[in-house]
C-alpha cells in the first residue's frame, strides 16, 4: 500500500513527506518544507536540504560524538560556510537564521 501511495506522489512531494529521522531537527525540516525545499539525505547523523532546480544550494547538518557540524551555502556563489556547535539548539538556530537570510537575498 505504501509503495502504491509513493508512486502517486511526485519526487518532490515524496522526499518532502518522508519524516525526518533525527527529531531534534523537526522544526528545521518544517521550515525547509514550507519554503519548497526537501531532504536529499535523511539519516539520524546526516541531513541535507536542497531545492529542485537549485541542487548546488545545500544546507547540511552532520553529527559526530561531540559536535554538530553545519554547512550553509553562500548565495550566488560556488562556496559554502561551515561551522560547528556543541548542541542541537545552537546549530538549529544558526541554520534557521542563515536559511532566512538566504531566502531574503
Amino acid at each position: 500500500m505504501l509503495q502504491l501511495y509513493n508512486k502517486m506522489l511526485s519526487r518532490e512531494q515524496y522526499t518532502t513527506n518522508i519524516p525526518i529521522k533525527n527529531r531534534g531537527f523537526a522544526d528545521l525540516d518544517a521550515l525547509f518544507a514550507q519554503n519548497g525545499w526537501h531532504k536529499v539525505k535523511n539519516e539520524p547523523d546526516h541531513i541535507i536540504f536542497t531545492k529542485f532546480g537549485h541542487e548546488t544550494d545545500q544546507f547540511e547538518i552532520r553529527l559526530d560524538r561531540t559536535e554538530v557540524h553545519v554547512i550553509v551555502p553562500i548565495k550566488s556563489s560556488i562556496f559554502a560556510y561551515t561551522t560547528s556547535f556543541k548542541n542541537y539548539f545552537e546549530a538549529s538556530d544558526y541554520v534557521e537564521g542563515r536559511f532566512n537570510e538566504f531566502l531574503s537575498n
